[in-house]
This record gives structure tokens, sequence and C-alpha cells, in this order.
């Protein structure tokens, strides 16, 4: 049938409107969010007789734009004359939230007020997210507002290996975050070969799952395999699937305790803030950062104590085992603690830093090499032993399992301090086991080795000591000083030979030193020269007994010596005495100056020749008694007072001033020039006068020449 103008005119007018109609609508769908509730069927009877409608098997869906985001299914709806709505077996989906994640929420029953912005669960709660983590609880609120699930009582969770319950509940399903409000609980279940499984409990737990960790507060303590953790808070980071936890961060006075295990394993970490990064295997501790008051404690093994470093900031590496550190470095106020352990003395380290390394070969024997810097500190106490060292820096050789130090090498202003002996160096290497110390190197700060204790003082190129005597062993353009020593009514005390003054420092210098302090013997070797005020001894080699106050040389001796005696006036006059030998020995029980070997004896006015000469002294030291010499050949030669006399035997006695000569023959060459022989002389300096063969000469001089008789 055709139609008219009119009526085409007015066909369009129409169907204009319906598309415009059209078009507003899907405008407004795309930008508005509104609810479509979906068509039920009404039912005959009605669940709750105060409903005013109830329907069944219905969904309303919510828009965000063009694309769904919420579904709420049910298996009934109970709609109130309020406007308020009850949803029977309700579940609320998101299958797709535009990044591929889905979320579903179910109850026993869902009550949505007038506004419908918020719906109460109740019974069976259950939140299931896409990758399979799910939560449940009693009773909750599904905020369509903010997206945000709240749960008031107990709730259960779980995802992998991971899960946990707690009370209270607040989820955010944009940002797919777990919080537990409060006492939280988080288990970590074993993987395939059993290991990795932790319990977690905390006063309030935040799990962002996004994020892949969880943050507990309010106090947490964490237990493992053979471990025990409690600090204020913590965050526990978990791998991409959640099955496994790869960090631990502790904050708020973090420790962690565990189990004897063998000697040298990891047994405890304190410090206010702790970083835990775990092996593949979630187990296994990889590494450990420790800040503020930081502090690890390594097992001493079964019924031993256990060693201890202590720092502002610790960082320790651990080997396969999750237990052996191999490598370590601690910053700032760093303590290093060996406690006592079989008759080992306590050794403690304090130092500014400290860098500990392993063997790259073989990482699982432990730590072997220490290195500390900064005001180092050495302490080793016991009942019987008290040893302190200090320098810049100490590198030590570590024991398996850390028990003790290989050796400990002092370097930079380095002091070392015993019961028995100190000493200061550039370098210090000490051995603890066999007690010994090496001194070597030159700084400013201490230019060459240097050894001391109330016996001797000593600088040399090296010195060795046996801590034990002590026992010296110093090399190298050697200088030293032995003290005067102690007075005491001890008749074995240490003394010096009664040659010299008992008051004053003796100094000698020689290339070798050998010292044993506890047999009081000081060895001397090569271009050895003794010294005290007016006494003199050169030789190759001196020994000093400062036990028996014997002494000794040897090798081109030269000897200067002052001595008093008595002239013919009975006056005491101090004279002094050059002599030259092979050998001397000088014996203070017999207080005996032997000097053996081309002995050449010169005073002012007396000049003696032999082959050994002996002179025995008062008991004070410092004034001749008598005097011995011999040569079997009558090598013997004495000049005085213009005098020659030569035999085989001389003795000389201080008291009378005599001279006793035999030979075979005794001659004298007198001053005229004169020469007489016989089997004896004896000259009497007193009287001047001569008996040869006991036939008298007197001998008489004028002050302006001699007067020959």
């Amino acid at each position: 049938m055709a139609l008219s103008h009119s009526q085409v005119l007015k066909f369009s007018k129409a169907t204009l409107v319906v598309v415009a109609i059209a078009v507003v609508v899907a405008v407004a769908v795309a930008l508005k969010r509104r609810v479509i509730p979906a068509a039920s069927p009404l039912v005959a009877v009605r669940t709750d007789p105060k409903a005013v409608v109830e329907s069944t098997s219905g969904h309303v869906v919510r828009f965000n734009r063009a694309h769904e985001d919420i579904r709420v299914e049910y298996e009934r709806q109970l709609t109130y004359a309020d406007g308020s709505t009850k949803l029977l077996k309700v579940k609320i989906v998101a299958d797709d939230r535009g990044d591929g994640r889905s979320f579903t929420l179910t109850a026993d029953e869902g009550e949505a007020g007038k506004d419908e912005s918020v719906i109460s669960l109740t019974g069976h709660v259950t939140l299931l997210e896409g990758d399979g983590f799910t939560a449940e609880t009693a009773d909750a609120t599904y905020d369509k507002r903010d997206d945000k699930v709240r749960a008031p009582g107990d709730i259960t969770f779980h995802h992998n290996r991971l899960s946990g319950s707690g009370v209270g509940m607040l989820y955010d399903k944009n940002a797919d975050v777990l919080t537990i409000l409060q006492r939280a609980v988080m288990h970590v279940a074993p993987n395939d070969s059993g290991k990795g499984a932790a319990e977690v409990l905390a006063g309030h737990a935040t799990y962002a799952r996004m994020d892949h960790n969880v943050e507990f507060e309010g106090g947490v303590h964490v237990t493992r395999a053979g471990q025990v953790i409690d600090s204020g808070s913590a965050i526990v980071y978990l791998s991409d699937d959640d099955k496994r936890v790869t960090v631990l961060e502790l904050h708020g006075n973090a420790t962690i305790s565990g189990e004897t295990g063998g000697a040298g394993s990891l047994q405890g970490i304190s410090g206010t803030d702790v970083t835990l990064e775990y092996a593949d295997d979630g187990q296994a501790i990889e590494h450990a950062i420790i800040g503020g008051n930081a502090t690890v404690k390594l097992s001493g093994g079964a019924a031993k104590a256990g060693r201890e470093i202590a720092a502002n900031a610790l960082d320790v590496k651990l080997g396969p085992d999750g237990a052996t550190p191999i490598a370590m470095m601690a910053r700032q106020n760093v303590q290093l603690t060996l406690p006592a352990d079989e008759g080992v003395a306590t050794r403690t380290v304090k130092a500014q830093t400290l860098t500990a390394t392993s063997d790259p070969a073989n990482p699982s024997r432990g730590l072997t090499r220490a290195e500390f810097t900064g005001g180092v500190e050495y302490r080793e106490k016991s009942a019987t032993v008290d040893r302190f060292a200090r320098s810049g820096r100490l590198q030590v050789g570590l024991k398996a399992a850390m028990a003790a130090f290989d050796s400990a090498t002092f370097s930079g202003a380095a002091r070392f301090e015993d019961a028995k002996v100190t000493g200061t160096a550039s370098s210090l290497t000490y051995l603890a086991d066999q007690g010994t110390l090496s001194l070597s190197g030159s700084e400013p700060a201490s230019p060459r080795p240097h050894v001391f204790n109330d016996q001797i003082a000593v600088d040399a190129n090296t010195i060795d000591v046996v801590l034990a005597g002590p026992v010296l062993n110093a090399k190298g353009t050697v200088k030293s000083v032995l003290q005067p020593p102690k007075k005491t009514s001890d008749a074995n005390a240490a003394k010096l030979p009664s040659m010299l003054k008992q008051d004053q420092a003796v100094a000698v210098t020689a290339d070798v030193l050998k010292f044993d302090g506890d047999a009081n013997t000081a060895n001397y070797e090569g271009h050895s020269q003794l010294w005290q005020t007016e006494t003199s001894i050169k030789a190759g080699s001196i020994a000093i007994d400062s036990k028996t106050g014997d002494l000794t040389a040897s090798g081109s001796v030269i000897t200067t010596t002052v001595l008093e005696q008595t002239d013919k006036e009975k006056k005491k006059q101090r004279q002094q005495s050059v002599a030259k030998s092979n050998a001397f020995a000088y014996s203070d029980k017999a207080r005996r100056a032997h000097y053996d070997g081309d002995v050449h004896f010169s005073q002012a006015e007396n000049d003696l020749s032999a082959a050994t000469v002996d002179l025995f002294l008062k008991p004070g030291g410092n004034e001749l008694e008598r005097a011995e010499a011999s040569h079997p050949s009558n090598g013997v030669v004495l000049r005085e007072q213009g005098r020659q006399t030569t035999g085989s035997k001389l003795s000389y006695s201080a008291v009378d001033e005599r001279y006793d000569v035999t030979g075979a023959p005794v001659t004298v060459v007198d001053q005229c020039g004169r020469a007489t022989s016989g089997r004896t002389l004896t000259f009497r300096k007193a009287t001047d006068t001569i008996e040869i063969d006991g036939n008298r000469r007197v001998r008489t001089q004028t002050k302006n020449g001699t007067k020959c008789q």
C-alpha cells in the first residue's frame, strides 16, 4: 500500500525519535554505572512472609563503562517494603577485572540496603581468587563503593603452600590485599622435599598478593625447622607463585635462635633490623644483613660455648647448608669473642671493621681468613694468661669452625703485652698455640721492633719471642739494655756480674741476641760490645748469666775496666786497665776475671803480656785483690817503672803491692839496661826493692831522672 507524503514524514519522525532514544540509552549505559536486575520468576510460596517480593535464580549486573565488572548471583531474592533486599545462596563474581584476574565471594545469605551499596554476608562466607587463593569466615560485608570485603570474626585463608588464620579481615579486591586485623597466624607448608615449613604469629598481618609479600606487626614470632624468630614487625617476601619464602625482613629488636649444630654453624642472630635471604628451598639461609646492635652467634659444638661477633652492622653469607658462614663483613664497634675452651683462654678482638672470607676451593670449611681494621684491640685472658695487643690492623688465619686463630698479624703501630714481656713493632705476628711472637718492619711510629720487660730492653731489625720464658731471638743491629736487678734478699735472684755496678743498667750491642728470661742468660753474637759507665767489653761474642753473675766473651776481646788499688802510701787510686785477649771469662762466685790467649794487659804504669791472666777482685767487685799471669815458655812479660821482667808465671798481691815471678829462668832488665836472671823474682812496690833468688836489690829514683846502683 502506498503511503502519502504526510504519512511518510510522520513515519520518518517517529523513526528518528526511536533512534535518538536508543542513542541516549546507549550513551547512558556506556558512561554511567547502573544495576540491571535480571528477570526472575516469582514464587508462589514466600520464604519470608515479611518480604514484599520474592524471586528465584536471578542475578544483578554492575557495569563499569562498557565492561561488566561485578555480577551478583543468587538462588532466591527477598525484597522488603523499605527497599532492602536479602539474597539466599548468594555469589558475587568478577570474571575478568581487566588484568585476567577473577574474584568470587559466596555466602549462605546476603542482605543489601535500599541503596544496594553494601551487602552483608552470613554463613560460610568464602572468598575465592582465580589463582586458587581462598579466605573463609562466618560473617562479612562487601562494599560496592570501594570493592572491599570486611569480616569481624575468625577467618582462615590458604594459597598453595601458604595458609593462615586470624580475627578480623579486610580484603581490598582491586589491590588484591588481605589484612588480618588481630591474632594473625601464617603457615608455610613443607615442600616436596619436606623443607621450608614455617609458622608466623603476629598481632596484625597484611598480605599484598600482587606484590607477593606479607607484612606482620604487633609482635612477631616465627618458628621454622630448628629456629625460633622474634621481632617487633616483619615482612615476608614470597616467590611469584607464593610457594616459598625468598626474603624475611625483621624490624624491632629481632632475635633468631637455633639448635646447637655442628661447631662453627650459625646458632643465633640478633639486631634492631635483620634481613634474611633464603635459598630456593625456602629453608636454607643464604644471606643475613643485620643492623643496629647486630650479633651473630656460631655454635661451639656439643656442650661447648659458641663464638660471637657483634657490631653496629653485620653482613653474613652462608654456604649451601644454610648454617656455615663463608663470608662476613662487620662495621663499627666490632667485637669478636672466642670463649675459653679446653684450657684455651678467652679471646676477644675489638675493631671498627671486620672482613672474613673462606677458601673458594673449599667453602664448606667455613671462614678461614679475617681482617680487622681501625683501633684494633686484642685480649686473651684466663686464670694463668693475660695478654693484650693493639694495632691499626689485624689479619688472622682461622681454624676450622672458627675455633681459634692459626696466626694473628698485627700491623700499624702494633703493641703486644704479656705478663712477662711487652713488644712494639710495625708488624707483629702472634701464634697462640705455640705462644710465640715475631716482630719486624719499620714505620714512623715504630722505627724498629722493640721488646722489653723488667730484665731487658731490646731493639733489633727482627725479634722472635717465646712468651713462656720469655726467650728472645733478636737479629740485625741489636741494641739492648740489661736492667739493674731488683733489690731482694733472695740469694737466687737475678744479678749482674759483680765486676759491674749493680744499680746501673748495662748496654750491649751485637748482630744477634739470644735471651732466656727463665735461665736469665743473654748471649750476644757478632760485633758484640758491652758498656756501663767506665767499663766496656768488645768481642766477637758476649754471654751473660744473670743467675750466676758470670760473664764470658770470645773473639778479639778488648776490656776496659776501672779498678781501685792502694798505693804505697795506703791511698786508694782508681786506675783504668785495658786488656786484649782471645777469650775472657768472669766468674762471679770466685770474683775472677780470666783472660786467655795472647793477653795484653796495660795500666798507666804497668804493661803485661801473657798466655793467660787472672784478676781476683775483692767482694765489692771494683777493687783488685790479686792477679796471676802465666805462659808455659817464659812468655810472661811485665813492664813497669822502666823495668821489663820475663818469666813463665807471675803473681801479684795488692795488699802489699808484691810481684812474684818464676821461670826458667826469670830475667829482669832494669831501667839502666842491666839484665839479671834467676829462678824467682820478687818485687815490692812499697819499698821499691827487688829480690832475685833471694838476693835483695834496692832501686832508687830521683825527681829529675833515674839513679842506677
